[in-house]
């Protein structure tokens, strides 16, 4: 008796965590298939290979106009064939790619020029991928992303370059006076890459998205993200030594599908690494279980609308995203759908005060309903099918009663109608 005794609670905790992942698993799946990672992925693999070339015409030619940058180029280029991409293909890749910008920087003005729009535009398509990720719709102004891309691609690459050059004097240096390096120095040393593209991928996730996004979520999300690049680069290195298909199938044009597939999965991983940035407050809180169950929008709909109208009291007019978030326990992504969704039907309206962004209740709660409300989220009422329908009318409503009213189907099909138009 004793063992069945401390034996259930244990298959008790068991099967409640099975339900658990299994309704993580669920929720997973249904995040990716809403962003469609594999779709927007097999897009930004398009667009990288148009501009892949004049991005790095761009660099280069930015590294040609100040001769002091010359070795910021070096460490940066060798930064790339070591730690972007397999270096079974990395060497091969980065020749012809060098090689096409370099003819590329010879280019007139104008074609100058193009290469600065064709630049710009796979950073405008990062941009919108990101944001459509953490379900931004009111986009930054558009003058201030070019600024924000211009000063990514001419400073970008001098910082980065110039702080992978002083990673290598140090290390040449040490070298140099000690004669072989303590093997704790050289792991760190060789971290460094892993570092410095976590760094860049969580700066990725919090500076882009027009939302606030914590570094320590940016910084689980960009590190996991680097981890995860690290090993599908040896795994596919791995997968190219010892099966070999592609070079057979094409020969010398192998390169050509080898280098569209890795672009393809490194944009699936940082792209499933940006998902799960989005996700990491909804997993923190357990709001994952229950914000996709029916009738979670209506029910949070209403306590916005009640949020702001206890704000009326307030000498300040509306309240902002962040304090509305924090006051509801609810994450600003759900927050700001449901303000959009209330301003839609003319319940609240955005306004600016002292520079910050606010919402305020602009209907007249004496006289205003959740009528409308209702018929969006949760059912249209005046569909002529459910005006034919007493029966399943009084149904639906006594659904809702304190206790609840549920009539037997027998008496509902009896009096309901047989058409639905």
């Amino acid at each position: 008796m004793t063992t069945t005794k401390t034996d259930a609670p244990a298959s008790h905790r068991t099967a409640h965590r099975l339900a658990h992942l299994r309704q993580g698993l669920r929720f997973a799946l249904a995040r990716i298939d809403e962003a469609r990672l594999t779709q927007v992925a097999s897009s930004l693999t398009f667009t990288t290979v148009l501009a892949i070339v004049p991005l790095l015409a761009v660099v280069l030619s930015l590294f040609t106009a100040f001769p002091l940058f010359q070795q910021f180029q070096v460490a940066l280029e060798e930064f790339l064939t070591h730690n972007l991409m397999p270096e079974i293909v990395s060497g091969n890749i980065m020749a012809y790619l060098n090689q096409f910008a370099q003819q590329a920087s010879r280019l007139t003005a104008i074609g100058g020029i193009f290469l600065m729009v064709t630049s710009v535009m796979l950073m405008m398509t990062i941009d919108t991928v990101l944001n459509d990720i953490w379900h931004v719709r009111r986009q930054r102004p558009l003058t201030q992303r070019i600024l924000v891309y211009w000063a990514i691609l001419s400073l970008g690459p001098v910082l980065l370059g110039a702080s992978l050059w002083v990673t290598a004097v140090l290390a040449r240096e040490s070298l140099g006076l000690v004669g072989e390096l303590p093997f704790g120095t050289e792991i760190a040393l060789k971290a460094i890459p892993l570092l410095l593209a976590g760094f860049a991928f969580a700066a990725l996730f919090v500076v882009v998205p027009n939302r606030t996004v914590s570094w320590r979520d940016g910084l689980m999300g960009g590190f996991g993200t680097a981890i995860v690049l690290e090993l599908m680069k040896t795994g596919f290195a791995a997968y190219l030594t010892r099966f070999p298909s592609y070079t057979v199938i094409y020969g010398a044009f192998a390169i050509v599908p080898i280098f569209l597939l890795w672009i393809y999965l490194s944009w699936l991983t940082v792209l499933f690494g940006a998902l799960i940035t989005a996700n990491i407050p909804a997993v923190r809180t357990g709001r994952w279980r229950h914000q996709h169950q029916i009738g979670a929008a209506m029910v949070q709909s209403v306590a916005v609308l009640r949020a702001l109208m206890q704000a009326r009291q307030a000498p300040e007019v509306g309240l902002t995203l962040a304090s509305l978030s924090q006051s509801l326990q609810l994450y600003p992504v759900d927050v700001q759908e449901r303000l959009e969704q209330l301003a839609a039907l003319n319940y609240v309206t955005h306004i600016q005060e002292d520079g910050k962004d606010r919402w305020a209740l602009v209907c007249d709660p004496g006289t205003t309903t959740l009528g409308p409300l209702f018929d969006r989220l949760l059912l249209a009422r005046h569909q002529p099918a459910l005006a034919r329908d007493p029966a399943l009318r009084n149904a639906l409503a006594g659904y809702l009663a304190d206790p609840p009213h549920e009539p037997p189907l027998d008496e509902i099909m009896r009096s309901g109608t047989h058409t639905v138009t």
